[in-house]
């Protein structure tokens, strides 16, 4: 070929407008990706799409027989893109995995180089030949995946042109062997070979995969069924397969089979499928699941317990909540988090607002917005407010069974406005929103009351994130501010300073933390209703013990060296270890197996004698919560053992970062006395006989991540200037303290504690915040406010509350001033 022709194929404006058009049709198809769910947008991007690859089409078709070589490439990836953006509409592919969407793409970019091929040095002709051998099997899955539709593609051809789509990969494939015939064939030797390697290369990938799958289902079943017939085991089968699997990639492609990756049931589609579980993700087309699935023999857990799993394993519990409606097309379009920080008091208080957007075309159809806010530990609740009709409207608070009751009712059968905020275990809550449609977007605000992290020398605040409607695109507006000028402080990027306050205006940023030179607590109070509440820094104080055992937690978390350290430490005291059906004395092997364990779900309830036992843990992040085993004979026992009067709180020696979701409930609970260190910690305990006494009582609270302690005292003179969040966070961990062990035990009494909450105005196990669209709503459900309450709390919320008598006086004051000041006039005009 000479430099002429070569030059001409480089440059033949014909072939580069299909690439370019092709180009834009593809840029267009990726912004459209963004408005996923907008169906009436979606539908007139297909036909851009389409009436695009149709041109291509007749351009091609215009050009006689020897201009038209190599042209019909552009114009079957026209088709293609054309195809995937119909498939948006009628889930027929479902969204591809973005390995799947990767390969396409190089797929038809080498398939546009064939143009070209003559003129490429020979090593890139190999490559694009293995790349070939690849496309070949891509194009016969895909071929072999829309089988069923061909039967309705047929006939609908004529009648609907549009149906053309299903058989671009079998054309594709026809083109392709076209492209071998052409060019390959006769070329050279190493060509032909290099499209064979890749044929075979993805098979191999195929059978691989199959059988990495095909052995963790076999897996997980032989341990569920394993548990299931022994019975040996208190925690359910799913537990014990959770702790024992090996959490890889494709383990959790196994759990999330049928909820998140379509399987190989062809004949069962769901054009416009919207799951009611809360996994936001779409679902996903994932080939190598789809020809594996039809391998593999049938996973025996429930989808109930697949859920668990993924829930322990994956810290997939937002994905796993119930819904009532779908939320499939929600995003977050908006967050403003305002901060007020207490640095002499170790205290903030956070209020966000959120704006949830509706991104579907059918403003017939409402959806629901669920977000999980991940706290810090000791954090609550103190406030919400949804906008109905453009006016913001305040939650009431009330008791959680009624307001779970009233919600249900008013979004599952009446599909109306409520909003609603429940306190969940391991420092999470759930904010609920309904509806949410595409005529407008909704607003609301949730506000938290939380005691900053003390560390030795800097006091933290922690910003308070969440899953939920996507946050990728949503902007932010944040305010920081201090009751008092702090030291030594350090913000995160793009706060400015205005006098007492930092602002910031930018993208939504999760993970992001205020560092300050730690102060000391100054003593403030606060009054409220004939009551006191005073904030005093916590100084740890130990008491005498006597340890007769020691009890070791293990998991992966441990190393050898430290499990070593502390047996050495805690000297001839017998140390124990749970090995999954007994305690037994601590044994290598018996080790060996147990630093294996993903995580440990240590009985307490096997303690044989609590009073004189030492607990040392280091958690793993991931476990099951006490809710999740709800039901099993490990937390009946559990519960069984609690509710004795006699069990005193137990010793646990934390060596790690964080607690398990399961150690961390009981912790709130107060199940423990509770102590956090390292191995030096341990020798200083074991030498001096001591251990943190309780000094927890009815009218005193501990938050010891914050050095601090609140105490109620009957105060009905002393007026205070303490914000009222220190009655809030004393509310809240009183209603922890008095009712942990009976919220386990599910024993009675503890809606006495309601009056504590609904006076404070806390979310709790027992108490929720709801918002009503109408007064009529919540008379219906008897949910009635309190007057005598601080109400919502407010980035306002500051010093103490007027009493009624002092409310009477104030008024009284009020009228004298004004009579003093208007009676002369009065009486001048009356002369």
């Amino acid at each position: 070929m000479d430099m002429q022709t070569v030059k001409d194929k480089l440059l033949d404006y014909r072939y580069l407008m299909l690439v370019a058009l092709l180009l834009l049709s593809f840029i267009i198809y990726n912004i459209g990706n963004t408005y996923n769910g907008n169906d009436d947008l979606l539908t007139r991007l297909f036909f851009f799409h389409y009436i695009c690859a149709v041109i291509a089409f007749i351009a091609r078709a215009l050009m006689n027989k020897k201009e038209r070589k190599g042209f019909m490439t552009p114009v079957l990836l026209l088709f293609l893109v054309s195809a995937y953006g119909l498939n948006r509409v009628m889930n027929i592919f479902h969204e591809n995995t973005p390995w799947f969407s990767v390969l396409l793409v190089i797929s038809g970019i080498n398939l546009l180089l064939f143009h070209y091929y003559e003129n490429l040095p020979r090593s890139v002709r190999a490559i694009m030949c293995f790349i070939l051998g690849i496309s070949v099997v891509l194009f016969i899955y895909l071929s072999c995946y829309l089988l069923p539709v061909y039967g309705m593609a047929v006939p609908a051809i004529l009648a609907l042109g549009i149906s053309v789509h299903a058989f671009i990969p079998i054309l594709a494939l026809i083109h392709i062997w076209h492209l071998f015939y052409t060019h390959i064939r006769d070329d050279f030797k190493a060509g032909r070979w290099s499209v064979l390697s890749g044929f075979v290369f993805s098979l191999v990938v195929i059978v691989v995969f199959t059988m990495a799958m095909n052995s963790e289902v076999r897996q997980l079943n032989r341990i569920y069924n394993r548990t299931s017939a022994e019975g040996v085991s208190a925690l359910p089968p799913w537990v014990v397969a959770a702790n024992q699997m090996d959490g890889s990639w494709i383990e959790e492609r196994v759990l999330k089979a049928e909820f998140i990756y379509i399987l190989s049931d062809w004949f069962d589609w769901d054009f416009f499928d919207r799951s009611l579980r809360n996994f936001n993700d779409s679902r996903l087309h994932d080939p190598l699941m789809v020809i594996a699935s039809g391998f593999v023999p049938k996973i025996i857990p429930s989808d109930e317990e697949r859920i668990k799993i993924l829930e322990a394993l994956f810290d997939a519990r937002h994905e796993g909540q119930e819904r009532l409606w779908s939320g499939d097309d929600l995003y977050t379009d908006y967050v403003n988090t305002k901060a007020r920080i207490w640095p002499k008091l170790h205290l903030a208080y956070t209020e966000k607002v959120i704006t949830v957007v509706n991104n579907n075309g059918d403003s017939w159809r409402p959806q629901e917005a669920i977000y999980t806010f991940h706290l810090p530990e000791g954090c609550v609740v103190t406030s919400l407010s949804l906008w109905i009709n453009g006016k913001e409207e305040k939650g009431i608070l009330t008791t959680k069974e009624k307001a779970d009751t009233a919600y249900k009712q008013i979004v599952g059968v009446e599909s109306r406005d409520p909003s609603l905020v429940r306190w969940q275990e391991g420092n999470t809550v759930s904010v609920r929103v309904f509806p949410v449609t595409t005529k407008a977007a909704r607003q609301f605000k949730i506000g938290f009351t939380a005691p900053l992290k003390a560390g030795d020398k800097e006091l933290v605040y922690e910003n308070i994130y969440f899953d939920g409607p996507s946050p990728a695109h949503a902007t932010e507006d944040g305010t920081i501010e201090f009751a008092t000028t702090p030291g030594t402080l350090s913000l995160p990027d793009q706060y400015e300073s205005e006098g007492m306050q930092y602002r910031k205006e930018g993208n939504y940023k999760a993970d992001w933390k205020v560092t300050i030179e730690k102060e000391d607590i100054q003593p403030h109070t606060f009054s409220f209703n004939g009551k006191g509440y005073s904030i005093k820094p916590y100084v740890l104080q130990r008491d005498p013990v006597l340890t007769n055992a020691v009890y070791l937690d293990i998991n992966e978390a441990w190393s050898e060296k430290e499990i070593n350290e502390v047996l050495q430490l805690v000297g001839t005291t017998p140390v124990y270890v749970w090995s999954g059906e007994r305690m037994v004395l601590v044994d290598k092997k018996v080790l060996k197996n147990l630093q294996k364990q993903h995580f440990s779900l240590f009985p307490l309830y096997k303690i044989k004698d609590p009073a004189n036992a030492l607990l040392i843990t280091k958690s793993t992040p991931i476990s099951p919560s006490l809710d999740e085993l709800e039901g099993s004979r490990f937390k009946t026992e559990l519960s069984t053992w609690l509710s004795q009067d006699t069990v005193p709180k137990i010793r646990l020696l934390d060596l790690g970062e964080q607690l398990s979701p399961y150690l961390k409930s009981l912790k709130e609970f107060r199940v423990f006395r509770y102590e956090k260190g390292g191995i030096l910690l341990l020798k200083i305990l074991m030498d001096t006989k001591t251990f943190a006494g309780d000094i927890e009582s009815d009218n005193k609270v501990v938050i010891d991540q914050a050095n601090i302690e609140i105490e109620q005292s009957a105060d009905s003179v002393t007026r205070g200037d303490a914000p009222d969040h220190l009655m809030r966070l004393f509310a809240y961990n009183h209603i922890l303290q008095k009712a942990g062990k009976g919220l386990i035990t599910k024993s009675e009494g503890q809606d006495s504690l309601v009056s504590i909450a609904r006076e404070a105005y806390v979310v709790s196990p027992i108490s929720s915040l709801i918002v009503l669209e109408s007064k009529e709503d919540y008379d219906r459900f008897n949910i009635k406010d309190s007057d005598n309450s601080l109400k919502n709390a407010s980035m306002k919320s500051n010093g103490a509350v007027p009493e009624p008598h002092e409310w009477a006086l104030i008024i009284l004051v009020l009228f004298s001033i004004t009579y003093v000041k208007l009676r002369p006039k009065w009486i001048k005009v009356n002369a």
